[in-house]
């Protein structure tokens, strides 16, 4: 095994990063305007280790560490990623790898690791079995095909506004919803809904300032964006990110409000989103959802999405804790 070398990368490296995670999972292909946007606006409180790997001087892997502030991330979790290029791809240097990087995110004082990969990653797969990181959870991920089902889909959307409109529901875009205090609202009701999505670790409640930039990434345009409202108060909303260079248009979060559960709202307002990536041209979209969020999966379902290769969430107790 040729020798593995780790520099820490800089945000000039943000390019390089989305090219080495794209040629590790070319299904999932990274966009270079918001990776490089995600590293100048990191989330407050949380800290970062970014280092680029290299072979024979030759750039080969992005790894990663990221935690929340102690204080609000009760367990302790600090995520690790490591995305090795394909043509480097073997077992003992990922094995290598994640020891690497695991060992830089104990020494940030955590006491669970936690690491994502793909059912399809089979080398993956075995160097986090190898490391005692074990199976927590699966996050489903489906995709659309819009050819094939859009004329089904664009009835289903029109259908869904006559019936909410009837009921008082009114449908609108962050781009046409002119409320002063919009940004706010959308930000309590994703504040009011992220903890109902199934889960296991501590959820870190974002602020404001976080979420108000978040929502003007350059891969969540306005007028994509999509809002139910009753009266002033929005209870649901949904939206694709389209990625400015490259990747797949993705569901970013669909959601809605408690007191509103029951009603369709999640699935009609969906239904807008695809209905408008049909006018686009759109071929295909995907969304990934927790394996035990049984609603969303049964709206998937219901909606012709097929089921994909999904992500593993592994976890792994760290045995001896590294004070600062």
């Amino acid at each position: 095994m040729a020798k593995v070398t780790y520099r820490p990368a800089e945000l000039d490296d943000a390019e390089l990063a989305a090219d080495l995670m794209t040629a590790s999972y070319p299904a999932l292909a990274q966009d270079p305007v918001t990776t490089r946007l995600r590293w100048e606006q990191p989330r407050r409180g949380f800290l970062y280790g970014r280092f680029i790997a290299e072979m024979n001087g030759k750039p080969v892997a992005f790894l990663g560490w990221v935690h929340g502030p102690w204080n609000e991330v009760e367990d302790g979790h600090c995520e690790v990623e490591v995305w090795l290029e394909r043509s480097a791809l073997e077992r003992d240097v990922l094995i290598e790898m994640f020891t690497w990087i695991g060992d830089r995110a104990e020494a940030e004082r955590s006491r669970l690791l936690m690491a994502y990969c793909a059912e399809d990653e089979a080398e993956m797969l075995g160097a986090l079995d190898a490391l005692a990181y074990r199976r927590e959870r699966i996050e489903r991920v489906w995709e659309l095909d819009l050819k094939a089902h859009g004329p089904r889909l664009a009835g289903e959307a029109a259908e869904a506004r006559d019936r909410m409109a009837a009921a008082g529901i009114e449908w609108t875009t962050l781009a046409g919803w002119h409320d002063p205090d919009r940004i706010r609202k959308l930000h309590e009701l994703n504040e009011r809904t992220v903890e109902d999505v199934p889960h296991t670790l501590t959820i870190v409640r974002e602020a404001f300032d976080d979420f108000e930039k978040r929502i003007v990434a350059p891969d969540r345009p306005h007028d994509r964006f999509w809002i139910a409202l009753d009266g002033d108060r929005p209870v649901a909303m949904s939206y694709l990110k389209f990625p400015p260079v490259r990747g797949p248009v993705w569901t970013g979060y669909t959601c809605t409000d408690p007191e509103y559960r029951g009603r369709g709202l999640a699935r009609a307002i969906k239904l807008q989103t695809l209905a408008q990536a049909i006018e686009l041209g759109v071929p295909v979209v995907g969304t990934a959802n927790d394996g035990e969020n049984a609603p969303i999966l049964h709206i998937n379902e219901t909606l012709g999405y097929q089921r994909r290769p999904g992500f593993v969430e592994h976890h792994k107790r760290v045995t001896k804790r590294q004070d600062a």
